[in-house]
């Protein structure tokens, strides 16, 4: 087999991955990334973190946002991977502006060294396991409403990954 093409393979991955720079701004996203948030490759590329995916603004208790940016600042000062919770971060109806659509993911973000040891740059990949929170929802078990157990969290990356 010859040396895989690793700009391919990041396009290709069927997880939705964006790539961070250590200013946060989104340097780069594979095809499955926008399909996942209903974003368009070029509304992501060049803003934010925060500013690509705001909260809802009509629900006052969303934590999504803080959540969102939490994990690549551990990412920078740890320089280690992270591994977010479960949490909802709901996402704009791309066809029906000021509407969100309830999702539920757990985020990982992974850092590439530069040669100094600090993190120059941050791979985020996220899983949307919305579908398993409703089927919980549909089975007679609650939607968390909070902070998922260490058990809701473990069943949503299994999920996720016998899903993805």
């Amino acid at each position: 087999m010859a040396d895989p093409d690793c700009a391919t393979l990041f396009a290709a991955a069927p997880s939705p991955y964006l790539v961070l720079g250590s200013n946060l701004v989104i340097a780069e996203v594979n095809r499955a990334c926008p399909v996942a948030t209903g974003r368009t490759r070029e509304e992501l590329l060049g803003r934010y973190l925060s500013d690509a995916f705001s909260g809802n603004p009509a629900d006052p208790d969303a934590d999504g946002v803080r959540n969102l940016n939490a994990s690549p600042h551990r990412v920078l000062l740890s320089r280690e991977p992270d591994t977010m919770a479960l949490h909802r971060h709901d996402i704009p109806v791309t066809d029906r502006p000021g509407t969100f659509e309830e999702r539920w993911w757990p985020p990982f973000d992974t850092p590439i060294p530069a040669p100094d040891g600090t993190a120059e740059c941050i791979i985020h990949r996220v899983e949307d396991v919305t579908a398993f929170i409703r089927s919980r929802a549909s089975g007679g078990l609650p939607p968390p409403t909070g902070p998922p157990t260490g058990r809701e969290a473990l069943e949503a990356e299994l999920y996720a990954a016998r899903t993805g």
